[in-house]
């Protein structure tokens, strides 16, 4: 390029660059925008506190029963049972001699009494006393005997009948007292010198059992309310 072209080259250039700019968009700056301030989660949760659990109270020991102390047998109650009660001498022999029933306070008494017998040594003999429902005779039938509940009073080597004559020494074999709680006193049986006697009640209740001497007898008492 020659030294005196040089000036129309750069009027030239300027030209085309300020055409060259005039063409081009204009850049726009967007306006900063101010961010809203942002919260920080926390890094660590709060504590989260659990609803309290139920709390279930130590369960209470239920008191122990008290022993239930046996009641005392009361005069005239009924016991559910009377266990049979013996006594007497296996060697003695004897003919019964009376019967008898009597109200004491407190208690109905049946004696039983006994005399020698014309065989063997003379002393009380063999006896039982038992609850019964009711009573047989020897033959088998049924005796019938007055009352709530029944005694059996049984003795051995007695008799109503003397061992030697075959006579009836004692007759009184069948009577109602009026009592409070016997109602019948009743021989049931006698045979072999076995003999047995029926106590009928008003309601059962336990013999009380006392064995006497001169004369022999076999005292039965029966509590009843005084």
């Amino acid at each position: 390029m020659t030294r005196s072209n040089r000036p129309l080259f750069l009027l030239a250039l300027t030209i085309a660059l300020v055409i060259l700019s005039a063409c081009l968009p204009e850049s726009v700056t967007p306006p900063a925008t101010s961010a809203a301030p942002t919260t920080a989660a926390p890094t660590t949760a709060p504590p989260t506190t659990a609803p309290p659990s139920p709390t279930t109270p130590p369960p209470t020991p239920s008191p122990s029963p008290s022993p239930t102390p046996s009641p005392s047998p009361t005069a005239g109650a009924t016991p559910v049972a009377c266990p049979s009660q013996n006594g007497g001498s296996a060697s003695a022999q004897a003919q019964i001699t009376a019967v008898r029933a009597a109200h004491n306070p407190g208690f109905d008494r049946v004696v039983f009494e006994f005399g020698p017998s014309s065989v063997g040594t003379y002393g009380l003999p063999p006896w039982t006393i038992a609850v019964a429902n009711g009573f047989v005779g020897t033959s088998g039938r049924q005796v019938p005997v007055d009352g709530n509940a029944f005694l059996s009073v049984r003795f051995s080597n007695a008799s109503t009948v003397d061992p030697t004559t075959g006579a009836q020494t004692f007759t009184q074999t069948d009577f109602h007292p009026v009592l409070p709680l016997v109602r019948h006193v009743k021989l049931i049986d006698d045979f072999e010198r076995i003999m047995t006697w029926g106590l009928g009640l008003e309601r059962l209740t336990c013999a009380k059992v006392t064995e006497l001497a001169g004369p022999v007898r076999l005292v039965v008492d029966l509590p009843t309310p005084p």
